[in-house]
């Protein structure tokens, strides 16, 4: 799994500065042009901050990649006022961000009874609408690809350490993110504005493409982050001393779970 400065030995000045500079990045990315009506629907888009949102989670965790992308585009708004307050669905743009950065981030932290708790929860509230009832396979890209995360989560271990793993866990990362500020979206954006379900019907087979399109810019955005990360931790002073730590740490686990457990069985045996 990839690493993130969060969970390594840095100083605390260098992590300042690593959140200043995800909060810049997220602020000049809301400048990026949006894609609009791409699914057909008239004044549809796609922000580009989506696809920030999810290396925040990536990068900074599922706490503080929100804090670093809600910050973002507060900063939007102070500098461009009426880019969040122009309508009902951009006021709640800001909350589908921070799903996606959560999401994100819980991946990375392996949480991922989390991911699939807030995945399946998204899935349900989108059937609680009349509308949902009635275009029920519009979410059939997101059971596919939660179905295909809880698959491939159970059965990656062989491949830890390889250049593969870290780009199939960065990919499942970007898209589970993504897909949760997409489906999020559509909710809200059926809830304000009561699109018909023959809207949502016509472009299942759209979307995914789209949403496949910016998971594999996030996933190689967040590649060439954590290739740049890694180079920094590893000439860090400390890192001998983290190793030293972290191997302690695994051995001390290891003796209390594992070592202890059979010990006991043996005495309840006797």
């Amino acid at each position: 799994m990839p690493m993130r400065f969060s969970n390594i030995k840095i100083k605390n000045d260098a992590k300042i500065i690593y959140l200043i500079f995800g909060v810049v990045l997220t602020y000049f990315s809301s400048y990026f042009p949006d894609l609009h009506n791409v699914i057909g629907l008239e004044g549809y888009r796609i922000s580009s901050l989506v696809t920030f949102a999810s290396l925040n989670g990536m990068l900074f965790g599922p706490l503080w990649g929100s804090v670093v992308s809600a910050s973002g585009m507060f900063l939007h708004e102070l500098n461009s006022p009426g880019y969040i307050s122009k309508n009902s669905f951009n006021m709640s743009s800001s909350f589908f961000l921070i799903i996606c950065s959560m999401v994100s981030g819980f991946v990375i932290n392996k949480q991922y009874k989390v991911v699939a708790g807030i995945f399946f929860a998204l899935i349900i509230a989108w059937f609680m609408f009349d509308t949902g009832r009635s275009a029920y396979l519009y979410p059939w890209f997101h059971v596919l690809v939660l179905l295909s995360f809880l698959f491939v989560s159970r059965h990656s271990l062989k491949f830890v350490g390889t250049k593969a793993y870290m780009l199939i866990s960065l990919f499942y990362a970007a898209i589970m993110g993504i897909l949760s500020d997409h489906l999020a979206g559509s909710i809200a954006y059926n809830y304000i504005y009561d699109i018909s379900a023959d809207d949502f019907m016509s472009v299942i087979y759209m979307y995914p493409l789209e949403r496949m399109v910016l998971a594999l810019i996030t996933t190689f955005i967040a590649y060439f982050f954590f290739s740049v990360l890694r180079d920094v931790v590893l000439s860090s002073d400390d890192i001998e001393s983290d190793i030293a730590n972290k191997k302690s740490k695994d051995l001390e686990d290891y003796l209390y779970n594992d070592v202890q457990s059979i010990i006991e069985e043996e005495n309840s045996n006797k």
